[in-house]
């Protein structure tokens, strides 16, 4: 374990060496308190890919895109604890595949090949004492309504890459499904320097797609934010004239413990009656985020790694993928 963790703090100081190199100068250009113009909305782009990580991996959750516009709410002033009322919009598309997506050997697939394409929306409660509540509704579809095999095989041909498939054989069957999430941040305790902090994180997924439950500690070191001003609770707009932000240059982490009582992407769809080829799950599944976040008053930008344990019913391995975030503030107050 110890080895893993060492190979992939290498990593991830190699893939952020230039970042590094480009935002130091925003770190050295002032004190530890540079404040900034404040924005009411912001779009943002998360492109997900297993190759981010490692470019000999490209298995179960292989790729991701995810659009999202974000716009902080007039709150009432009756709300004396109440700091910021965030809403947010998303349209994504996830797709997931075998470990031997790309070889014709019927006995080796271990993950059923699907897509999941939604579009969610989600309100966030922002408190002064740093407690954050978030209230997410999404509703996708699975299976080739999803148009992961249109979007996968169209990319391979364009950049002429391996052929992957046969999807036609090996997807599971088209479910509609709504699922709902409620996550809750509080900090715990910062040190008085303001260089590390540590907040929990416990989060309830319940729908016909997902359902899950999770327990995570996320844990900052660097240049942060309070949590109702921080890219961790995508809190950095704001509709308050007087408001002022900090900028962001920090290292975090997220252990996460999850039980997992339904996973649609693996299990097919809960109320059909043929689901296609389908895998049992492990209930229990234990994630790491190991990730790095720079944010200046209309940029962000951030890159987190997860490995996760063995989530499939299977010969299939635990799962591994990087996500980088890129966000753009608009609409100055």
């Amino acid at each position: 374990m110890l080895n893993a963790l060492i190979k992939l703090t290498l990593l991830l100081m190699r893939t952020f060496l230039f970042t590094v190199l480009f935002t130091l100068t925003f770190i050295l250009s002032g004190s530890k308190l540079i404040y900034a113009q404040t924005y009411k909305d912001q779009f943002t782009l998360t492109d997900d890919n297993d190759q981010y990580i490692n470019p000999n991996h490209d298995r179960y959750y292989t790729d991701g895109i995810i659009l999202t516009l974000t716009h902080a709410i007039k709150r009432p002033q009756s709300d004396s604890g109440l700091v910021k009322k965030i809403v947010e919009y998303q349209f994504g598309q996830q797709i997931y595949n075998p470990s031997t997506g790309h070889v014709w050997k019927p006995s080796l697939f271990d993950r059923p090949f699907t897509g999941y394409l939604f579009i969610g929306a989600s309100l966030n409660w922002l408190y002064a004492n740093e407690g954050a509540l978030k209230f997410n509704a999404q509703l996708g579809t699975i299976g080739p309504d999803a148009l992961g095999e249109q979007v996968q095989v169209g990319f391979h041909r364009l950049f002429k890459l391996y052929p992957v498939g046969p999807w036609n054989v090996y997807q599971l069957n088209n479910e509609v499904g709504l699922n709902l999430d409620l996550d809750y941040k509080k900090l715990l305790y910062r040190i008085p320097e303001n260089w590390f902090d540590i907040s929990a994180d416990p989060e309830v997924r319940l729908g016909n797609t997902f359902t899950n439950a999770n327990a995570a500690m996320l844990l900052r070191f660097g240049e942060f934010g309070k949590l109702f001003e921080s890219a961790s609770t995508n809190s950095r707009v704001s509709s308050n004239t007087n408001s002022t932000q900090k900028h962001e240059f920090y290292f975090f982490a997220e252990p996460q413990f999850s039980y997992v009582a339904y996973n649609a992407t693996i299990e097919g769809g809960l109320f059909s009656n043929d689901k296609g080829p389908t895998f049992g799950i492990y209930h229990y599944v234990f994630t790491q985020q190991l990730g790095l976040q720079f944010s200046s008053a209309r940029w962000s930008t951030s890159y987190t790694a997860f490995i996760r344990t063995r989530e499939v019913k299977s010969t299939a391995l635990g799962d591994q993928w990087a996500s980088l975030n890129f966000v753009y503030r608009f609409g100055k107050i």
